[in-house]
């Protein structure tokens, strides 16, 4: 396939190559994902896809079929947000209920989520963005915390890529936190790593501090997501970092804040006591940001922020 848009990246054509086996209509939007991206991202793209597969291991066509099942499951509350124009739950009960509570979804969705941070182009951008403009300001040897821990990608980039020594990570669901510490023994960090089932909702300050915050895709879950960030600003060292990914206009089975321009994520991170250092928005296929806004498809938004 010399002629695609990923030719001589082959962990990309790997991870490619697994999903279209089990979707072969979603070459089209593969094609189309990966040729809005620079070089730069397509690097940053297949070193991701290499520890994916690394993750995925010998499950990598299982992988592959939850990530085609967890596009269903977007698309049918895409449906229902265009019917409704609101998520389809409010209440953090409701999505405990509906997906945390329930192991057999989170694994399937966990996996989903990990195949989408390559090739869904405002996942690969945003990972970019956390490589790239990460690197000059967080403290190398620091400690790092990540709320919402999910798949351990972002924990093992920083403690491999940003140099970070001592990683925690924090989440509600069991099987999140399982895979956690999995990707992390798989990718050899295991051993700098602690870990705890931690909601969100209850966490308070424990005297230890961080270098780095991450908050990937965490605020839109919450109920109270300024009550958070308060918490989050009490657990950065002095000199520290948050960074945040949080979506726009993005219908998933457990988001229950609807953001709908980045002006209500600055407003957000100002309420919650920090200062927007970097802000970059990340379209779905490399949309311009009007037209993405206009027809209300996904962005995610990514934040550096430091304690005001």
């Amino acid at each position: 396939m010399s002629g695609s848009p990923y030719a001589g990246r082959p962990a990309i054509q790997a991870l490619v190559d697994a999903v279209i086996a089990v979707w072969p209509e979603h070459q089209a939007y593969l094609d189309k994902s990966f040729a809005a991206r620079t070089e730069a991202l397509l690097d940053t793209s297949d070193r991701m896809a290499a520890a994916v597969l690394e993750l995925a291991a010998d499950n990598v066509a299982g992988a592959a079929a939850d990530y085609r099942w967890l596009c269903d499951r977007i698309r049918e509350e895409e449906l229902n947000f265009a019917r409704t124009d609101a998520y389809r739950f409010s209440t953090f009960a409701e999505t405990n209920a509906h997906v945390y509570a329930d192991d057999a979804f989170m694994q399937r969705y966990m996996n989903g989520l990990l195949f989408s941070h390559v090739l869904w182009f405002m996942h690969a951008s945003s990972l970019h963005f956390f490589t790239q403009r990460l690197a000059a300001r967080v403290q190398r040897g620091g400690k790092v915390l990540e709320v919402g821990s999910g798949h351990g990608l972002l924990l093992f980039i920083a403690l491999r890529d940003l140099g970070l020594d001592e990683a925690v990570a924090w989440d509600l669901s069991p099987v999140s936190l399982d895979h956690t510490r999995a990707a992390l023994a798989r990718l050899g960090a295991v051993g700098k790593a602690r870990f705890a089932v931690q909601d969100m909702h209850e966490a308070r300050s424990t005297g230890e501090r961080f270098d780095l915050v991450i908050l990937s895709h965490l605020l839109e879950h919450l109920e109270e997501p300024g009550r958070a960030l308060e918490t989050v600003g009490a657990l950065l060292a002095p000199g520290g970092v948050l960074f945040v990914n949080i979506p726009l206009n993005a219908p998933m089975p457990d988001h229950i804040q609807l953001l709908r321009a980045p002006e209500e994520v600055e407003a957000m991170l100002r309420a919650g006591g920090f200062r927007v250092l970097e802000f970059a928005a990340h379209t779905t296929q490399a949309m311009p940001l009007g037209k993405a806004l206009k027809r209300k498809a996904a962005v995610t938004c990514s934040v550096i922020a430091e304690r005001a």
